[in-house]
């Protein structure tokens, strides 16, 4: 017996444990990754689908009473078949990781799937993101499961199912394998999942895009460029990020804000949904029709060049603000990825236009993400979003956009479920692995 010990702990003995621990890991990452890369062309498909149904009643009054119908087709079904399938759906997965070891009911899939179609299709102002990351870590618990891997394992398996779901619908890979691990704490990383995180990225992404297409989550005409010159522009976008970061807080508060509203309402939670959708389509007469949906084709023309008069970028910041609190906080299923970047944008193109700034289009996207990295506080992911869907030269003031806008907002997160750091998150877990036993 001591001899064999001594065996197995010889470095040889060593490297083979490492290659096999590698070659399990990358292969459990794989599976991940294809099952939830069929999840999201499933959504992307089926959310395509319903959006051609509807798209005749886009260039009609009805447009405005779109967002009520699919509001109270979705909180009907959330209502019925998994309460916890409705809001954006990132915070859902956030507390399961941190709480319950990932636990999740594989029946949130399909529930999310529906419900989220309806929503957005209808012109509700939500995301992809949120529906797809919810299915994921759904999907990552589930096969961790049937694995019969260990709770800890199974964690991060439900880690790869959210950084897959993010890779394929944002076509952003690397940002996706961040998103994984960045998005659960405040001020902390998952750093032992990184591997695992960017494998299943990378296969759902390539996935995705074999199906459906090699399409860019913005169709832009020319790659954006910015000539960064330190002397010129570290002390402006300094203050951009600042700006950013007030602005954040403003959309966190306004989201919530109306959520802890809309709960306090007498109503059963689909009419207070159904409710949610009339006022986002009332806010989409005041403000305009750009204001539902998505927002990335909005964004997208910003970035193209598209030029609007300043009251007019302020009237859709507003209301882009206003319909997206409607729509999430009042239990419409969808994200709040692709509404921050949208709300970002118009704020640097709203900047850009004051200042005379001469590459608002830069601004915008600058922006875009910097507001996304501040009010999330996932400022990495941001910097490589930056990256993977505008430029390379948006980086350096992707980078001091989001950190000084992440400083500025660190009093509240879009993802309230997320802990502080993995301490914290640690003992919530704890406590939890006790009640199981």
């Amino acid at each position: 017996m001591i001899r064999f010990k001594l065996r197995k702990n010889t470095a040889f003995a060593q490297a083979v444990y490492s290659m096999g621990h590698i070659a399990k890991w990358s292969a459990i990452s794989v599976v991940v990754g294809v099952a939830v890369g069929l999840a999201a062309v499933a959504f992307s498909s089926s959310l395509q689908w319903m959006v051609l149904r509807v798209d005749y009643l886009r260039k009609t009054p009805w447009v405005y009473l779109l967002p009520a119908v699919g509001l109270a087709v979705s909180g009907i079904i959330t209502s019925a078949f998994a309460p916890e399938a409705a809001g954006h759906g990132t915070d859902a997965v956030i507390r399961a990781y941190n709480v319950k070891w990932g636990k999740t009911s594989l029946l949130v899939v399909p529930v999310k799937l529906v419900a989220s179609v309806f929503t957005i299709a209808f012109g509700g102002s939500a995301g992809r993101e949120g529906p797809t990351v919810q299915m994921g870590g759904g999907v990552g618990y589930f096969i961790g499961r049937m694995l019969r891997l260990k709770l800890v394992d199974t964690r991060r398996i439900v880690i790869c199912g959210m950084a897959a779901s993010f890779g394929a619908i944002f076509t952003a890979p690397i940002a996706g394998g961040i998103f994984g691990t960045e998005v659960m704490y405040r001020d902390d990383l998952e750093y032992a999942d990184l591997f695992t995180s960017f494998l299943s990225s990378i296969t759902a992404y390539y996935l995705h895009s074999v199906i459906l297409g090699k399409t860019r989550l913005l169709q832009l005409d020319e790659i954006l460029r910015y000539d960064f010159v330190p002397t010129r522009d570290i002390i402006g976008f300094i203050i951009i990020g600042i700006l950013v970061g007030i602005v954040s807080l403003i959309f966190i508060k306004t989201l919530y804000g109306y959520e802890h509203l809309s709960d306090q309402l007498p109503l059963p939670a689909y009419m207070r949904t159904a409710a949610g959708g009339l006022l986002t389509g009332l806010t989409a007469l005041l403000a305009g029709q750009l204001v539902l949906g998505t927002g990335m084709p909005l964004l997208a023309r910003l970035t193209r060049g598209h030029s609007f008069s300043l009251p007019f970028l302020l009237l859709l910041l507003a209301g882009k603000i206003i319909a997206t609190a409607l729509t999430i906080g009042s239990g419409g299923s969808g994200g709040v990825v692709a509404p921050a970047m949208t709300i970002g944008g118009l704020s640097g193109a709203a900047f850009a236009s004051a200042v005379g700034h001469t590459q608002p289009t830069a601004i915008a996207a600058v922006c875009a993400v910097g507001l996304l990295g501040s009010a999330a506080h996932i400022p990495i992911t941001a910097i490589f979003l930056a990256a993977e869907v505008f430029s390379l030269q948006l980086v350096l003031p992707a980078s001091i956009v989001s950190f000084i806008g992440s400083w500025v907002a660190r009093g509240d997160t879009l993802y309230r479920e997320s802990y502080v750091s993995r301490l914290h998150a640690g003992k919530a877990s704890h406590h939890f692995e006790q009640d199981l036993r």
